[in-house]
């Protein structure tokens, strides 16, 4: 059963949904949404994986059912420290941390700046810093038009923000307007907006930081899942991220665009188990995907190429 809970660090309470117990000789799920999402976007995939595993899906500040306040940092810096302490009261020692888009960009910030946090990544078409196909989506937001634009979004109606959802997946998604809902809900709370526009107000500073923390590659084992079709952060730009990880492997993901845990949440969570299988010590990890890890390749539609670098 997923249960909502909350906790109180660093002055801020956050918000989480979590599934199972932790255990103390077992590694931990961590996940990490995307810019405009929330933990419940994570829904689909959490019901891809075994019932043992201990999975928690974190509410960012300023997202789903986390505080918003005028006076948070939104800063990616500090946002990750909020998840380094977020892990701390949880007790969670050395999680696996899977991060979303801009969730992915958070849990590179905290394996960057704390190097022992975290015992793997898994990045799902995550921002990073060796991108620039975005800064004009960025401009255009941090502009008096665009400003407005974020403000009335989130009251359009259903089937124009439905476009706008179907634009972020593949052709082959088969979104429908209970996906939209989480994102329409969290938009809809008020301080989201002003939260993502302080956000992005310091996303080049914080990719120049981010940058200069991974001067020093990592060397935290990471899993990359990328869509081919992702048009926020093109898969092109995924060698000169792994060229900062020292040991990584890419996994493209045909027809799939920038949310891979909605649009193929099975494939996902069996690609994630296969490669937790061979990386980790069997008692790290307490899961499997719902259906069989031999059946990665097989499954329709979607055959997955892999890319290896160790």
């Amino acid at each position: 059963m997923i249960e909502r809970r909350q906790i109180r660090t660093g002055g801020l309470c956050l918000s989480y949904l979590e599934r199972g117990k932790a255990a103390k000789d077992q590694s931990s799920l961590v996940l990490l949404h995307g810019l405009m999402g929330c933990a419940e976007t994570f829904i689909p995939l959490i019901e891809e994986i075994h019932p043992d595993q201990h999975v928690i899906a974190l509410d960012l500040p300023g997202a789903g059912h986390s505080e918003r306040r005028d006076d948070i940092d939104a800063s990616l810096r500090t946002t990750s420290e909020h998840v380094r302490r977020f892990l701390a009261v949880l007790q969670l020692h050395k999680p696996i941390v899977l991060g979303h888009s801009h969730g992915g960009a958070v849990a590179l910030s905290l394996a960057a700046r704390h190097r022992d946090a975290v015992r793997s990544l898994v990045l799902l078409s995550p921002a990073h810093p060796y991108f620039k196909e975005g800064d004009p989506l960025i401009r255009f937001y941090l502009s008096k038009p665009g400003q407005v634009f974020a403000y009335i979004m989130p009251w359009f109606p259903e089937w124009v923000q439905m476009i706008g959802l179907r634009r972020m997946a593949g052709p082959q998604s088969s979104d429908t307007p209970q996906r939209l809902k989480p994102y329409r809900d969290n938009l809809r709370t008020p301080g989201t907006v002003l939260h993502l526009l302080r956000l992005l107000r310091t996303w080049h500073q914080d990719m120049s930081g981010l940058r200069k923390a991974m001067r020093r590659p990592l060397a935290t084992p990471s899993l990359i899942l990328w869509g081919d079709c992702d048009r926020a952060v093109p898969l092109q730009s995924a060698p000169k991220l792994r060229s900062h990880l020292l040991h990584s492997e890419l996994i493209t993901l045909p027809s799939v665009g920038h949310r891979p845990a909605e649009e193929q949440p099975r494939l996902v969570a069996e690609l994630m188990y296969a490669w937790l299988q061979r990386i980790l010590p069997a008692p790290s990890i307490r899961y499997s995907a719902n259906s069989s890890a031999s059946q990665v390749l097989t499954t329709p539609p979607i055959t997955p190429s892999f890319d290896s670098c160790d």
